[in-house]
């Protein structure tokens, strides 16, 4: 009985919380107009099954997981310098640590750079400007370096990029003038295959360090896999595909 409870409460939630209420809303719509206006009812109920299966785990999923297999983890990363790719700055105060100002995204990042950090002690390029912030991302990105503890002379902040393409440029141009020539290159799985462009594009040839996985193989589906609301990332792994064709052919 609690576990069938569980289950109803989460279906409940689903559709009470956008975007499960646009589904239903659509949904009823649908039901009214079903009579009077059958082509507008239609339209209503493809809508709203769009909307459905556009944000479930399992469309999320099947986006996200071409992206993260385009590159592995290595095993053994060899390289003269790391390269952390921000993704993401929420600003607002640091009362308790210099965490609290990056993103979930640039968050994950950065623990992983921080642990490649340990295992090689190589000096890291964070790479990330202002592009919707008054402080540009490295900044805060290297606070929280310095917390985690490493020494400020091994970071090497670069704050004018303001998307992957300029990432890549301005970090590619750091690693000639210091004497770089093999980079780590720190970003989430799904946004690797964009890296990795564009820093050929620059010049530079990377090593892929991609983290920060979404999807597995092998794991189990869950009614909350199918509820709408359950895979927001469809928007994110759409964004990478559109920047993809953009990078590539216009």
């Amino acid at each position: 009985m609690i576990g069938l409870m569980f289950l109803l409460k989460k279906i409940i939630e689903a559709f009470l919380l956008p975007p499960g209420c646009m589904v239903l809303a659509l949904g009823g719509v649908a039901f009214w107009l079903r009579r009077r206006e059958r082509r507008a009812a239609l339209a209503c109920a493809a809508f709203a099954l769009l909307i459905w299966g556009g944000t479930t785990k399992v469309c999320s999923d099947a986006l996200m997981r071409p992206l993260e297999k385009a590159y592995k983890v290595p095993a053994d990363p060899k390289g003269d310098v790391i390269i952390l790719l921000c993704g993401g700055f929420r600003g607002g105060r640091a009362d308790s640590s210099a965490s609290e100002r990056l993103n979930s995204g640039t968050l994950e990042r950065a623990d992983a750079a921080f642990n490649l950090y340990k295992r090689t002690g190589l000096p890291m390029i964070i790479s990330g400007g202002a592009p919707f912030s008054s402080r540009p991302e490295s900044e805060a990105a290297a606070a929280y370096m310095q917390e985690l503890g490493v020494p400020a002379a091994k970071l090497i902040p670069e704050k004018a990029s303001r998307d992957t393409g300029e990432n890549a440029e301005f970090s590619s141009r750091l690693c000639r003038e210091k004497g770089f020539s093999r980079p780590l290159v720190v970003t989430s799985a799904y946004h690797m295959p964009r890296a990795v462009l564009m820093f050929r594009r620059a010049g530079a040839q990377v090593v892929p360090c991609p983290v920060a996985f979404r999807t597995g193989l092998g794991e189990p589906r869950f009614v909350r896999d199918w509820l709408p609301g359950s895979g927001m990332e469809s928007r994110v792994a759409l964004n990478e595909y559109l920047a993809l064709v953009f990078y590539r052919f216009l």
